[in-house]
């Protein structure tokens, strides 16, 4: 099996340059016999193909010869595979088939420089619809321990003397170790949304905090320095909080000029995006594709080995949700790719 397969790949990959290395090739030939022959064209072109520190190593003679000594012997492989009768094996069709697709896409369904005819207008369009992606104000990421006490309750003054109680006794823990209010939280706050969490109330600008907590809480906590828990308790309305600052993030502005290419790269993205999926819609309506559901209902599906992880993947682990055309040289997916999803245009982190 193993042996059969390995001639199948070689016979793929021979049949996949096959438009490089037909009758009619160009250059000098460098080497010939038994039914194969490598011209100085072909031999540069598959140079090239390598990455550039690669293709740096061949430059001598001797290390020319021996990566013409490789093309030869996956040359002389394909031949003795194509004698086997591999051209017709259902996996070497099969993987030609994906190689078609593959091709097929990147020449009709891939525009690196389409970016450059996107409209000013459609990007000047994009960036004020999307303000968000490009202006944040500055966020930090906090955690609490909260203890319920309204402000006018009778207990309010006694919670008080409690908390500052517990806060000494966390500010001391801390210092033999880093996660202690973590743990007090996860052991002691009242707040049932953030108590699993250690009290993580995640990256919230002060507007959010103001909203979420009350505008002391808010106030309190960007004054606080990275890492740093508060001396004080936080008295809001609803009750009182121990405050510990995780991070922060800056504020961010970014100008049209500075993101017009990544806005221009998504934009035409998405429009080739769209071609290929009218395009593969007409394909499938011209067809006329039927599908009998009582025989689909009967193929079986094995289910994963036992500790596997059961992710979304479709027929020979492409998974339909990825969406990405395999690079050049690669194996296209057994399905026609999709396009690969446009890069978000450097947003605001989450």
């Amino acid at each position: 099996m193993l042996r059969k397969t390995t001639l199948a790949l070689a016979l793929l990959a021979a049949l996949a340059c096959s438009k490089t290395t037909a009758p009619g090739k160009k250059g000098p030939v460098v080497a010939q016999g038994g039914g194969v022959t490598v011209t100085a064209d072909e031999l540069k072109a598959r140079l090239d193909e390598q990455s550039p520190m690669i293709r740096a190593s061949f430059g001598s003679l001797d290390r020319k010869k021996q990566f013409l000594d490789n093309m030869l012997r996956f040359e002389l492989l394909a031949k003795a595979a194509e004698k086997e009768g591999l051209a017709s094996d259902p996996d070497v069709q099969f993987t030609m088939k994906k190689v078609m697709v593959s091709k097929y896409y990147q020449r009709f369904f891939q525009d690196p420089n389409g970016a450059k005819n996107v409209p000013e207008s459609d990007i000047q369009k994009y960036y004020d619809e999307h303000k968000g992606e490009f202006h944040r104000p500055a966020r930090i990421h906090a955690a609490h321990i909260f203890f319920k006490a309204e402000q006018d309750s009778p207990e309010r003054a006694k919670k008080a003397a409690a908390a500052r109680k517990f806060l000494a006794k966390v500010l001391a823990d801390e210092k033999k170790n880093p996660t202690a209010f973590s743990v007090a939280a996860r052991a002691s706050s009242e707040d049932a949304s953030t108590k699993s969490l250690g009290g993580d109330l995640a990256l919230k600008s002060q507007d959010e905090l103001e909203k979420a907590y009350g505008k002391e809480l808010a106030e309190a906590a960007f004054k606080l320095g990275d890492n740093q828990t508060s001396p004080i308790v936080i008295e809001t309305q609803h009750g009182l909080h121990l405050l510990r600052a995780l991070g922060r993030q800056a504020e961010v502005n970014r100008d049209l000029d500075g993101v017009k290419p990544q806005i221009a790269a998504k934009l035409n993205s998405q429009r080739k995006s769209k071609e290929f999926d009218d395009f593969v819609k007409k394909l499938r309506e011209d067809a006329k594709i039927t599908v009998n559901d009582a025989e689909l209902e009967k193929v079986a599906v094995s289910a994963p080995p036992a500790g596997m992880g059961g992710g979304m993947m479709g027929p020979h682990g492409v998974n339909p949700g990825a969406g990405r055309a395999p690079p050049q040289g690669a194996s296209a997916p057994p399905v026609a790719p999709r396009p690969p999803p446009p890069a978000a245009p450097s947003p605001a982190p989450p």
